[in-house]
C-alpha cells in the first residue's frame, strides 16, 4: 500500500512498486497528479483519490486490474460521460466532502449500480403538512 499526500509520499512516482497493490491519493496541494506511472502495475486492485487531486479521471481506464475505485462525484461523472468505469471493478465508492445534496449523489450512484444491473437506491418522496410552526 501507498499513500500519496502532503504528509506521505510527494508524487504518484515515488508509490511505484510492482508489488504495488493500494494505492491511495489524499489531501493535495500541489498540481492534479497523474496516474501514468502506475499505469501497468500488474498487482493494482485499489485505488482511492481524494475529490480533485487526479490531473485527468480518464487515466483510471488504462489500470485494467482495479477490483475497488473510491472516486469524487467530479471524477465518477468524468467517466461515466466517456464510458470508461473500469469494468473490473467488484466495488465503488463516491467520496463526499463538506455538505452536498444526497439526491444527485443517489443519480450518480445508481448510474454505477445499473452498469452492473444492480439494483437501484429507491427514493422516496413523502409529501404532506406538518402543521403550523410553534
Amino acid at each position: 500500500m501507498a499513500r500519496v499526500n502532503i504528509a506521505s509520499l510527494s508524487s504518484v512516482e515515488a508509490a511505484v512498486h510492482p508489488e504495488l497493490e493500494v494505492l491511495s491519493i489524499g489531501v493535495w496541494e500541489g498540481e492534479p497528479l497523474s496516474l501514468v506511472p502506475v499505469t501497468g502495475l500488474p498487482r493494482l486492485r485499489t485505488l482511492t483519490a481524494y475529490p480533485g487531486t487526479l490531473a485527468d479521471p480518464l487515466e483510471i481506464a488504462e489500470l485494467t486490474g482495479l477490483e475497488f475505485l473510491e472516486l469524487g462525484p467530479e471524477d465518477w461523472r468524468v467517466l461515466l460521460d466517456a464510458g470508461a468505469v473500469p469494468r473490473s471493478l467488484s466495488a465503488a465508492s463516491i467520496e463526499i466532502h463538506g455538505t452536498r445534496h444526497p439526491l444527485p449523489i443517489v443519480a450518480l450512484a445508481n448510474e454505477l449500480l445499473a452498469l452492473w444491473d444492480r439494483p437501484l437506491i429507491t427514493r422516496t418522496t413523502l409529501e404532506g403538512n406538518l402543521g403550523p410552526v410553534a
